[in-house]
């Protein structure tokens, strides 16, 4: 008994620090192009107000609450998204189009169509995300967004324009969710 009091207790200790959001464990830290990002915040995407989507986390060079800051930082950032439920790839690309397009002018959005066909075919590649798959979002500044599925890198698209505007989806003026903006933010 006591030898398995000291074996839970010492597992406990591995995720002390870490956050758990909707179930969802995640890391304290992250590790984007060679430079320690911390965890900044994180919420549950949801859908009509009752469909949980995934928990995504936001990781940033450091704690801010500052949604600009984090758009517009020269160092790379990282969005997580922890799939709550099964969801075709297609759907998923709809949603970051329909997020892109509210949070760019029409000029911004125009410029962006290549690399929107580029993740569209990313998508297509991976056709659905089950419960429990993992996107990772990685913003690399001077380089673009590197997008792993599932722990595979699939691309990386080009412009540090493209990075803004993506995440924008989740801290722009007219994010997916304003909730979910908090949450990224630190806000409860």
């Amino acid at each position: 008994m006591k030898k398995s009091l000291v074996i839970l207790l010492a597992c406990g200790s591995l995720f002390a620090g870490a956050a758990e959001i909707g179930g969802v464990k995640l890391d304290d830290t992250a590790k984007v192009s060679g430079q320690d990002l911390v965890f900044n915040g994180g919420g549950i995407r949801t859908k009509y107000g009752i469909a949980k989507v995934y928990v995504a986390g936001l990781y940033a060079a450091q704690k801010t609450n500052n949604a600009d800051a984090v758009v517009n930082a020269v160092t790379p950032r990282r969005v997580v998204l922890s799939m709550l439920r099964k969801v075709e790839a297609e759907k998923l690309h709809e949603s970051l189009l329909d997020g892109l397009e509210e949070n760019t002018t029409e000029a911004e959005f125009a410029a962006l169509q290549p690399r929107l066909k580029e993740m569209n075919a990313i998508f297509q590649g991976v056709k659905e995300v089950k419960e429990g798959d993992l996107i990772a979002l990685d913003f690399l500044p001077g380089k673009g967004t590197q997008i792993t599925v599932r722990g595979q890198i699939r691309d990386v698209i080009g412009g540090d324009d493209f990075s803004r505007a993506l995440l924008r989806v989740w801290l722009g003026k007219k994010p997916v969710s304003d909730s979910l903006k908090s949450g990224m933010l630190g806000g409860k």
